[in-house]
């Protein structure tokens, strides 16, 4: 993946100055790091220019020095480069389809398990009458993930298969596993229109492996004309250099990523977060000095950093540091600032007081669960707050960027004894 790019931030992070060899340093490095992951060189131009003009032309924001303000804009430039997080409502059907080899089968079944562990009670229909093992292999894993599964052993006709699967199976969630080709030939077309029909999912997902790169854009662009894809899922993420370029690329192509595969096992499946994506890629903060700088604030340090963070928490927290007047501090002990890419450092009351206001419009559940705040509750909050909907968006990503840092830590963290233990396994 993007596995150097955190070197190369680093290596600028250590500069005394951020001056302009030092930022056309970092630009070629990343340069290098992307095209290595196999992103597209025009692309990698394009971003190369943005970064090099922003960092060099604008001003820098009250409360962040020039060298934090460089990675911030850097932060968000590969945000941007891999896209939005897409939003799924609850589906009832799922279509998967892609070419030979890209771990449909597998990756059935690991959302099968994705979901049963949400509440949902999925099934599996093995409509791949083509690979003589894939009946077999599906049947097994749907016992593995506990879900109800549908197949024929010695069937032709896929289409018949998904329809009878429909009748037949017990379940809230039906998953269809098609079958692949070694390209999209006009039968494999043919085919997964014909099911499209028969099936109505409300979602087809576009399976493919990491390892082809930007190659996956093609890909992408052609499932999508033939037989219409509503995202993608990246398989294989755990052992591919070229699993950033495969990212990038389906975004490029107006492909969402959904859903990303990163071991064997059926729980190494994770829905895709740019933001965590990239907080992960540039690193993680300094964590002695930050826990110094929290141990000053008038709060609970072990409440701030533990894995139940919640919105309410993040309003306290935020509240708290800012009248304290230590957030420019304890944003410097991040990852260069890195953390808040739209700088929280230099908010103002006013903003302090719109998010406030936000969070004490939303119900219950989603300030202690904000993961259910899709896009039909952004509307109602901005309304009912009487903020815009960009305001609410803006908190939630905040939180999110805050709450992925804190998911960093355990309490045993903490204590000043295992800290240095801890830095050393970060490779801190």
């Amino acid at each position: 993946m993007f596995d150097k790019i955190k070197e190369s931030v680093q290596k600028f992070s250590r500069k005394g100055v951020a001056d302009e060899e030092a930022v056309e340093q970092l630009v070629k490095d990343i340069q290098r790091d992307l095209i290595a992951a196999d992103v597209d060189v025009g692309l990698v131009s394009e971003l190369s220019d943005e970064i090099r003009e922003e960092a060099l032309s604008e001003d820098v924001p009250k409360g962040l020095s020039r060298k934090e303000h460089v990675l911030e804009i850097v932060y968000n430039k590969l945000e941007e480069l891999l896209g939005d997080e897409p939003e799924i409502e609850e589906p009832d059907r799922i279509l998967l389809c892609g070419l030979y080899g890209a771990g449909k089968t597998t990756t059935a079944a690991k959302l099968a398990d994705h979901f049963r562990k949400r509440g949902r009670k999925p099934g599996l229909i093995a409509a791949d009458t083509d690979r003589p093992a894939a009946y077999d292999q599906l049947k097994q894993l749907s016992e593995d993930a506990e879900s109800a599964f549908y197949g024929e052993k010695d069937a032709e006709d896929p289409v018949k298969v998904v329809e009878n699967g429909m009748a037949e199976i017990d379940s809230n969630l039906t998953i269809v596993d098609s079958a692949g080709r070694n390209s999209l030939d006009e039968d494999l077309k043919k085919e997964l229109s014909d099911m499209y029909e028969v099936f109505q999912p409300d979602y087809t997902f576009l399976v493919m492996p990491a390892d082809i790169g930007q190659s996956a854009k093609k890909q992408a662009e052609q499932f999508t004309e033939a037989v219409g894809v509503d995202g993608v899922i990246v398989t294989k993420m755990d052992s591919s250099a070229k699993g950033g370029g495969a990212l990038v690329a389906c975004k490029n192509a107006g492909a969402p990523v959904f859903y990303v595969g990163t071991g064997e096992k059926l729980g190494d499946l994770e829905k895709f977060d740019p933001v965590d994506f990239v907080s992960d890629m540039i690193g993680q903060p300094d964590l002695e000095s930050l826990l110094e700088k929290v141990e000053q604030l008038d709060t609970d340090p072990e409440k701030l950093l533990e894995g139940d963070f919640t919105l309410v928490d993040f309003k306290e927290q935020m509240e708290s540091v800012t009248d304290a007047g230590m957030m420019e501090e304890i944003m410097q002990q991040l990852p260069i600032g890195t953390q808040m890419p739209d700088n929280m450092a230099s908010m103002t009351e006013e903003k302090i007081g719109n998010y406030s206001t936000i969070i004490d419009s939303m119900t219950e559940e989603e300030k202690v669960d904000p993961s259910v705040i899709k896009k039909s509750r952004v509307e109602r909050i901005a309304d009912g707050s009487g903020t815009s909907r960009e305001d609410v968006r803006e908190l939630m990503k905040h939180f999110r960027q805050t709450k992925n840092m804190m998911d960093k830590f355990d309490k045993g963290s903490m204590k000043r004894g295992n800290m240095q233990k801890m830095m050393k396994q970060m490779g801190l």
